[in-house]
């Protein structure tokens, strides 16, 4: 039996939430990915394949050095901020507010200007592509703070406005703009649509700030912050390489796509396979902050036969939701695809369907590696992800510039598959011997 398989278990959980708050959330958060779906469709069909590649490539820079520059501070805060609330250690908690705010604005700074440098310097690169990455690079400290924000207001408890302002005031705002530059009759570009995303970031990490500042009492704000830099640091290790790896595993096939394969149609339409898939990933993405949270109190507690109630309740409402959307995903293939223009069918069929088992199959395991990291065995962790890494990229270079689109999802799905397995039986494993009398 798995990680994600249900276990008989007393009945007795009190300790956690009703399933009706995860509902809400998982529904908040799939309203959210389609609204990202709409503004996904709209650029696909405005811009063409080559600005939509040029769209494509830019985000998935920015998203991959988003999620990176924390450092896995915004997931620690997952671990330690819920057990210094609920223990009343203000100072401490407003220290490590603190900590990851400087780490992830001076990691974004430093990013930005590497990555800056090198889109500038580059002559390969289309013009189109490079200006949007530059410009993408203008929102990367916004961006990463409002990562790093959605996580601090989850582990106060506030997910349900964190997903709301991440996951529906952050496309929304978008798509009003893009809407907005399509009525005014704008030739709108690969850039100007990464321009909407950068003002977009900037206005709802204004709105997450004042949230944050709202929802915490005020004797955080009188206690003078202490930090514990070095046992922060190397506590939030094992997530930076989480993030990193999240970032590295998921972003780089359309990266090595528009590097290894020069039809500027198969970069898209793996884009658009992908940004199909993100309905069904969202299920995982949205509703883990919570249980991440009440994972930390329950191993604080040592209430381990409650994580496995944890564990149940979580695939009773998920299980019948990743079966219909993988159904729809498979019976209704072409048509989606379609829904971006005819240039995207036929790069994407097989992207798409493979997306779709791999995101089905990560969202199921997701809570495995979070476990793993929570009981400090991260050396299962660093092997699994680098010979993860390792095999994508191998295996990237070997299909990609034979079967495009195709050679890139299938890289993607087997390294991923393959290493979520693994994290889920030792996630198994350590959980059933801690449960041993």
């Amino acid at each position: 039996m798995s990680w994600s398989l249900v276990n008989r278990v007393p009945s007795n959980h009190s300790n956690l939430q009703s399933s009706g708050h995860e509902s809400k959330l998982a529904a908040l958060a799939f309203l959210g990915q389609c609204i990202s779906y709409a503004v996904t469709l709209l650029l696909a069909r405005h811009l063409g394949v080559e600005g939509f590649q040029a769209y494509a490539v830019a985000s998935a820079v920015f998203i991959l050095m988003a999620v990176v520059a924390p450092r896995g501070s915004e997931k620690y805060a997952l671990r330690l901020l819920p057990v210094l609330i609920e223990q009343g250690e203000w100072a401490r908690a407003r220290g490590y507010m603190l900590f990851g705010l400087r780490r992830t604005l001076l990691t974004a700074m430093v990013l930005g200007a590497l990555v800056g440098t090198w889109a500038a310097g580059v002559r390969e690169l289309p013009d189109g592509t490079r200006l949007a990455i530059l410009i993408t690079l203008l929102s990367l400290p916004a961006g990463a703070l409002v990562h790093y924000g959605l996580e601090v207001l989850s582990a106060w408890g506030h997910e349900f406005t964190a997903l709301a302002l991440f996951r529906i005031a952050v496309p929304g705002l978008v798509l009003g703009f893009v809407c907005t530059l399509l009525v005014s009759s704008v030739q709108i570009s690969g850039a100007m649509a990464i321009a909407c995303w950068g003002i977009a970031w900037l206005l709802v990490l204004l709105l997450m700030a004042w949230q944050i500042t709202r929802v915490m009492p005020k004797g955080i704000f009188d206690a003078a912050p202490v930090e514990e830099l070095n046992s922060w640091k190397k506590a939030a290790q094992p997530f930076s390489i989480d993030r990193l790896s999240a970032g590295m595993l998921a972003q780089p096939a359309i990266i090595a796509l528009d590097w290894l394969q020069p039809s500027a149609a198969a970069t898209s339409a793996y884009a658009a396979a992908a940004s199909t898939v993100g309905l069904i990933a969202v299920l995982a993405t949205a509703t883990n902050r919570t249980y991440a949270r009440q994972l930390s109190l329950l191993l604080e507690r040592r209430e381990y036969h409650t994580i496995l109630v944890l564990r149940r309740k979580r695939l009773h409402w998920m299980l019948p939701l990743i079966g219909a959307l993988l159904l729809v995903s498979f019976v209704f293939t072409r048509e989606a695809l379609a829904l971006f223009g005819p240039d995207f069918v036929e790069e994407g069929v097989a992207a798409l369907r493979l997306l779709s088992v791999t995101a089905a199959f990560t969202v199921l395991f997701a809570l495995a590696p979070t476990y793993l990291k929570y009981r400090g065995r991260n050396s299962a962790t660093y092997i699994s992800v680098t010979c993860t890494a390792v095999l994508q990229v191998a295996l990237l270079f070997v299909l990609v510039p034979r079967f495009g689109a195709s050679g890139a999802a299938v890289a993607y799905t087997l390294s991923l598959c393959g290493m979520y397995a693994a994290l889920a039986w030792m996630a198994h494993c350590e959980l059933t011997r801690l449960r041993v009398p």
